[in-house]
């Protein structure tokens, strides 16, 4: 996320393709939107999977093939977009000047940025948000979710999202860049203004007020970068901070301070509204499909595959953008130099043959094809891991604390974030009886 990254005047800002709606699925959405603007075989399991929004010029790509094949050609689809591009009404002059005068302009690190420099960034973050770090991370998850899950109340109507789904992976992600636990409502804060941004749906006010909680995250994780008494030694900002002073393997550098704050900024968001979206996904599911818990209770293999039915289905990064940076061929269709492209990755986890029964919670489906819940190719979400652990526990704990989970509102009362981006359950309340 790079709020200020594009300036005034760098290119004509665009409308949203179509902002997803408050409850069902929002893949059923772009469908339409396709037949409307004359693509009536623009479906994922069709033979026209790229259309264009004569509205807003976007192209919309839904198909798996050439999802893959896009981001795989990051010189030809840049991932430098700005919000000044995706948005006309984005006050970018505004926002650059509360940054400028309260802290400094976003650098780009990982989101947001393409080869070479990318890859400098991409090697630190993968030593760091290692398979290890993960593994180490695992005992404090395990304890969060039961403190958590001893809170709900026995045959009680319980708010799930805001009791257990957010909490869980922002208490994780919060204490491993060393947010003290009484300033965790102000990370909260920071985390939903940066992903609010991403929605399109921002006002000009909510676009200022976003920039201003950018400026409080900056101070506030400056200060930690300069005193190591403020991060936990061995924590994710801890490693942050110890790569100022280290040379890049590659180009002989050491990360700069707006970098690093860019980095933790990036770490904040992957660190957990992945997690948070779908694991609401899953207990929505788990309350409407009771069948479904003995099969779950067989193996971890079993739940193993059960949780990445649920990435694949809940894809709570509906899809991200690309620009072109040349006139190039995809799917058959010729994109002009700086055509803004949407890739639906939602659409593409559902495509059918790939993916045999694609809207079913298939426990037998095989792993491979992969979902595009995590993107592919060199932007693949450098969380995914931490997501999967987490996903993976919540639902053992789950299984093991509750007989049984049930929706206390009506399916047809829950909503949903709108956004083109992002996706996940506003609230979601349940009635739980203990095992």
């Amino acid at each position: 996320m790079n709020a200020a990254a594009g300036g005034a005047g760098e290119g004509p800002g665009i409308a949203t393709p179509g902002a997803a709606p408050a409850a069902g699925c929002p893949v059923a959405t772009f469908r339409a939107l396709a037949e409307r603007n004359g693509a009536p075989d623009a479906r994922p399991d069709s033979g026209r999977p790229i259309w264009r929004c004569p509205e807003s010029g976007v192209w919309v790509v839904e198909s798996y093939a050439l999802i893959v094949d896009a981001v795989n050609r990051p010189a030809e689809f840049s991932n430098k977009y700005s919000l000044s591009l995706l948005d006309a009404d984005f006050p970018a002059a505004e926002v650059e000047r509360i940054y400028r005068e309260g802290g400094c302009l976003w650098a780009r690190t990982l989101s947001a940025n393409d080869p070479p420099d990318h890859r400098r960034f991409r090697a630190l973050v993968e030593r760091i948000f290692s398979g290890a770090k993960v593994a180490a991370i695992e005992p404090f998850v395990r304890e969060t979710s039961r403190d958590l899950l001893a809170a709900w109340p026995d045959g009680a109507d319980f708010e799930a999202m805001a009791g257990y789904a957010v909490p869980l992976p922002t208490r994780v992600i919060a204490r491993e860049l060393g947010v003290a636990p009484e300033d965790g409502p102000r990370f909260n804060r920071w985390s939903d203004a940066a992903v609010g941004t991403l929605s399109l749906n921002s006002t000009r006010d909510s676009h200022l007020e976003a920039a201003r909680a950018g400026v409080e995250f900056q101070a506030y994780f400056g200060a930690r970068l300069d005193d190591p008494r403020l991060r936990p030694t061995g924590s994710l900002i801890d490693l942050v901070a110890r790569a100022a002073t280290d040379a890049d393997p590659e180009q002989g550098l050491p990360i700069t301070r707006a970098e690093q704050l860019g980095l933790l900024h990036t770490l904040m968001i992957a660190g957990h509204e992945t997690t948070a979206a779908t694991l609401g996904e899953m207990l929505r599911r788990l309350a409407t499909a009771p069948a479904t818990w003995d099969a779950l209770r067989a193996s971890e293999a079993v739940q193993k595959r059960y949780v990445e039915e649920m990435l694949r289905l809940a894809a709570p990064a509906q899809g991200l953008w690309r620009v072109t940076t040349r006139e190039v061929e995809l799917g058959g269709q010729v994109l002009p130099k700086r055509s803004v492209v949407s890739l639906r990755f939602a659409a593409a986890n559902r495509e059918a043959p790939r993916f045999p029964d694609p809207e079913a919670v298939r426990l037998d489906r095989p792993a491979v094809p992969a979902h595009l819940t995590f993107g592919a190719g060199i932007h693949h979400c450098i969380g995914a891991g931490l997501a999967r652990r987490e996903l993976l526990v919540a639902l053992q704990d789950l299984l093991a604390s509750f007989h049984a989970l049930e929706l206390a509102v009506p399916e047809s009362a829950l909503r949903y974030t709108r956004s083109v981006t992002t996706r996940g359950l506003v609230a979601l309340p349940l009635r739980a009886r203990r095992a």
